[in-house]
């Protein structure tokens, strides 16, 4: 329910319905929608080819097998699959010119699809019943059928122009720009239907290539759960061990069992208070639950003990925690603190911006975010990849002006 009402805010053009849409990344609705349209868009194809059929000589009829297959829905699906949302993905990031060039994430292909698929697929069912609203308009041929799908095309490309636009905030001007020249892999989807009897090879390749990855993460699970087991039983052997809990309450903080983790990080801190790792590990679960005046409270003890925990970057976590608990000016002397010896740190940079925003600095603001997108173009790529997600938060504030 939360994604229809989300799609259809996408379809009113409201940025916050397709942010979230993105966010959620739900693979099976934007395919559910994308399928269930694509298919009726074959059932009125199908009904139109019969009409015609009985009142056209010499018109071939179709089954709705042949309906589906004509319009090449699996050829479709792996275009825009392996194809085409990494090329529109890709292409954004290069326009963009912050040094990320022809490269895309996980992240950013999920979301494409979780925002693209959906629209396409609900632009698609809008178009099928067009034939069947209007049978008074008869035009030569398959005109019919023309005059829904050009319909189809003119509604695709104002709404992907508007959803490459938001979901890698850029200029109107270079989302088309995205779009045109994405065009070039047409020929790709050419090949796949012209070679329609070599279409099981490329189905076999995927699917081979996912079976063999759910095994792996099968198997893998099985050996973290057992090494899970074994460091558990070699840990407890002594509860006044200190070290032992808190390594005890990092493996149940990667696995994402805060109240766990929180427990043994406090037993560490009872054991042995002067610590900075056991106050630092303990902040983490409370910035995890968005507690952060508890997170602040941990990580000031962590720095007042050791100044350089983390190479420093402890005097970063100080600032952020300042400002998710709303104390902007603490938050802005520790982040420039922490800049003043990390100064290409794009993190640390980009949380003052977003203080400096929250108090009104647009300009000063602005500074910070450029400095970011600069320092990512004049950096080596593996510091850019690393980087990622800052980069594009910052790229995301600066255009956009939303966090």
């Amino acid at each position: 329910m939360n994604t229809l009402r989300e799609l259809l805010g996408a379809l009113a053009l409201h940025q916050r319905a397709l942010r979230t849409l993105a966010s959620r990344q739900a693979m099976v609705p934007a395919f559910v929608v994308f399928s269930a349209g694509f298919l009726a868009f074959a059932l009125v194809g199908n009904s139109v080819y019969a009409e015609l059929q009985a009142e056209t000589p010499g018109f071939a009829s179709l089954s709705l097998l042949d309906s589906v297959l004509r319009l090449n829905f699996v050829q479709a699906l792996l275009f825009l699959l392996l194809v085409y949302i990494p090329t529109v993905v890709c292409l954004c990031n290069a326009i963009a010119g912050e040094g990320l060039g022809l490269t895309l994430s996980r992240a950013e292909y999920r979301s494409h699809i979780a925002v693209l698929f959906p629209l396409w697929g609900v632009l698609l069912l809008v178009s099928a019943p067009i034939p069947l609203l209007l049978p008074q308009v008869i035009l030569a041929d398959l005109g019919m059928v023309s005059v829904r799908f050009l319909l189809f095309v003119l509604l695709t490309v104002f709404y992907t122009v508007w959803a490459i636009r938001e979901l890698n905030h850029i200029s109107t001007v270079a989302a088309i720009g995205a779009l045109v020249l994405s065009w070039c892999t047409l020929p790709v989807f050419y090949v796949l239907i012209m070679f329609l009897f070599a279409l099981p090879l490329f189905i076999l390749f995927p699917v081979i290539y996912l079976i063999f990855q759910r095994f792996r993460h099968y198997f893998s699970g099985r050996a973290s759960e057992l090494d899970f087991q074994l460091r558990l039983q070699n840990l407890t052997l002594n509860p006044q061990d200190a070290d032992a809990q808190h390594q005890l309450g990092l493996l149940h903080l990667k696995r994402g069992n805060l109240d766990t983790a929180q427990i043994y990080f406090e037993r560490a801190i009872k054991i042995d208070p002067a610590d900075p790792d056991y106050h630092y590990s303990l902040g983490r679960v409370y910035e995890e639950r968005g507690e952060w005046n508890h997170a602040l409270e941990e990580y000031e003890v962590t720095y007042r003990i050791n100044p350089n925990q983390g190479l420093g970057d402890i005097f970063r976590e100080v600032g952020k925690a300042y400002l998710h608990a709303g104390k902007m000016e603490k938050a802005i002397e520790f982040l420039n603190f922490f800049l003043e010896t990390r100064g290409s740190d794009p993190e640390g940079r980009y949380w003052l911006a977003v203080t400096l925003q929250r108090l009104g600095k647009t300009e000063e603001m602005r500074v910070q975010l450029s400095t970011i997108l600069e320092q990512a173009r004049s950096n080596p790529r593996f510091f850019r990849k690393g980087n990622r997600p800052w980069i594009l938060r910052a790229r995301r504030l600066l255009r956009g002006g939303i966090l």
